[in-house]
C-alpha cells in the first residue's frame, strides 16, 4: 500500500525492510561510538548509573533498536495522516532529537565526556533512522 496524497509518497512495504536496516545501521553506528569512546576513556566503566552499574554496549544496542521501532511506528502514523509525511516526520524527528538531549543531563555526577558521548549517540541514531526510513520508504 502507498500513501499517495500530494507530492510525497511512502511505500509501506518498503518500510517493512527499511526499518530493520535502519535498526542495524543505528545499532552498529552507536556501538562504534561506544567502543571508540570507551577506548578513549569517555565512557568510564567505574561510573555507576543509578545503582545499575556502568553503561555497557548492551543498553546502547537495546536503546538503538527500541528507538528505531518507535520511529517506524511514528513514521507509519504520520504517513497515514499527513499530506507531506516525509517532511512532517523529519520535523517530528528533529524535535524528538532536541528533546532527547535532556536525558543524559539527568545522570547525576556524570562526567562531561560521558554526557557528550551519549548526546553523540542520539545524533548518530537520529541520522541513520530518520535518513534511512524517509529515503528507503519513499516512492517517486
Amino acid at each position: 500500500q502507498v500513501n499517495r496524497v500530494q507530492g510525497e509518497h511512502v511505500a509501506f512495504k518498503r518500510l517493512l525492510w527499511a526499518t530493520p536496516l535502519a535498526a542495524v545501521a543505528a545499532t552498529v553506528g552507536n556501538a562504534i561510538v561506544y567502543f571508540v569512546a570507551s577506548a578513549l576513556g569517555a565512557m568510564p566503566q567505574d561510573f555507576v548509573v543509578q545503582d545499575s552499574g556502568p553503561i555497557t554496549v548492551t543498553p546502547v544496542v537495546l536503546s538503538s533498536l527500541i528507538g528505531t521501532a518507535g520511529a517506524a511506528v511514528i513514521f507509519t502514523i504520520v504517513a497515514l495522516l499527513s499530506r507531506w509525511p516525509i517532511r512532517t516526520f523529519r520535523i517530528v524527528a528533529a524535535v524528538v532529537l532536541v528533546l532527547s538531549f535532556a536525558t543524559p543531563l539527568t545522570i547525576p555526577g556524570a562526567p562531561l565526556s560521558m554526557i557528550l558521548t551519549l548526546e553523540l549517540m542520539h545524533v548518530v541514531a537520529a541520522v541513520f533512522i530518520t535518513g534511512m526510513l524517509t529515503t528507503l520508504a519513499r516512492t517517486k
